[in-house]
C-alpha cells in the first residue's frame, strides 16, 4: 500500500527539468528547415529538450511576450521605487534561494485575486509583482515564497515525498489527494507543492511555530533546504 501511495504522490511531485539555477529548460520543439547566414541549408528536425544559461538575470521588463494561463494580469511600467521596493527584499532571499535567477520581473496589477501580492512562473523563471505586494508588511517572506516556487522543480522528488507523508497528505479510495486535515495555511489544502512553500516560507519568517505546528514536516523541509544549500 505503501508503494502505491508513493506512486500516486511521486507522479504529482516530478517535473522534467535538470536544469542549474543559472539555467532555462528549453522544451522539446520542431524545428522548420531554414537557410544558414552563409546559405547552408538546415534540415527540418526535431531540437532536443536542453538546458540554456540565462544571459540577464533579475531582468526587470516593462512587458512581456508571455501567455498566462491561470491568471490574467495586466503588465504595466516600473515605477522606480517601486523597483528599489523589489530589489531590497530580493537582496535578503535566503542564499540557496538567491542562486536562483529570473529571466523575467513583472509588474502586474493584480493576479487573479486583488489579494494575491506576487506570482511565479517556474518554467519560465518569472516573477510577477501584484499592487498587493506593496502593502504587506513582511516583503521578504513574499519573495521567499515565490523563489521557493521557482525552485520547486530541482528538489529533489524523494525528499518532497518525505515532505507530503511528514504533512499528511494522503489518497481516498478513489486514489484522489486528500490534503493533511491541519493545514499550515489555507492555500495549503491546494496541492502538495503550495504547502511545501507555505512551509518553506514559514521555515524562515517563523521556525518556532513551524517546529509546534508540525515537527515531522519542519525536519523534513529543513532537510530540503540543506539538501539545496550543499548544492554546487
Amino acid at each position: 500500500m505503501m508503494a502505491f501511495i508513493f506512486l500516486i504522490l511521486f507522479s504529482s511531485l516530478v517535473f522534467a527539468e535538470p536544469c542549474g539555477p543559472q539555467e532555462i529548460y528549453v522544451r522539446e520543439q520542431w524545428i522548420k528547415a531554414y537557410p544558414k547566414s552563409d546559405g547552408t541549408k538546415v534540415a527540418a528536425h526535431m531540437r532536443s529538450a536542453h538546458c540554456r544559461e540565462i544571459e540577464r538575470s533579475n531582468y526587470f521588463q516593462d512587458s512581456t511576450n508571455q501567455k498566462f494561463t491561470n491568471i490574467k494580469p495586466k503588465i504595466k511600467k516600473w515605477d522606480p521605487t517601486e523597483k528599489s521596493i523589489v530589489q531590497e527584499a530580493l537582496a535578503l532571499l535566503p542564499p540557496w534561494l538567491s542562486k536562483y535567477h529570473l529571466t523575467e520581473i513583472l509588474r502586474g496589477d493584480v493576479g487573479g485575486h486583488p489579494l494575491n501580492p506576487a506570482a511565479s512562473v517556474a518554467p519560465t523563471r518569472t516573477l510577477l509583482i501584484f499592487d498587493r505586494f506593496f502593502k504587506e508588511k513582511d516583503k521578504r517572506a513574499v519573495i521567499i515564497h515565490e523563489m521557493a516556487h521557482i525552485a520547486l522543480p530541482s528538489i529533489d522528488p524523494g525528499l518532497k515525498f518525505e515532505f507530503a507523508l511528514a504533512s499528511g497528505w494522503n489518497l481516498n479510495e478513489n486514489n484522489k489527494l486528500i490534503p493533511p486535515s491541519k493545514l499550515l495555511m489555507p492555500d495549503s489544502k491546494d496541492s502538495i507543492n503550495e504547502d511545501l512553500t507555505n512551509y518553506i516560507e514559514t521555515y524562515y519568517t517563523d521556525s518556532t511555530r513551524l517546529m509546534t505546528f508540525n515537527l515531522l514536516s519542519f525536519l523534513a523541509v529543513k532537510k530540503i533546504i540543506e539538501s539545496k544549500e550543499n548544492d554546487r
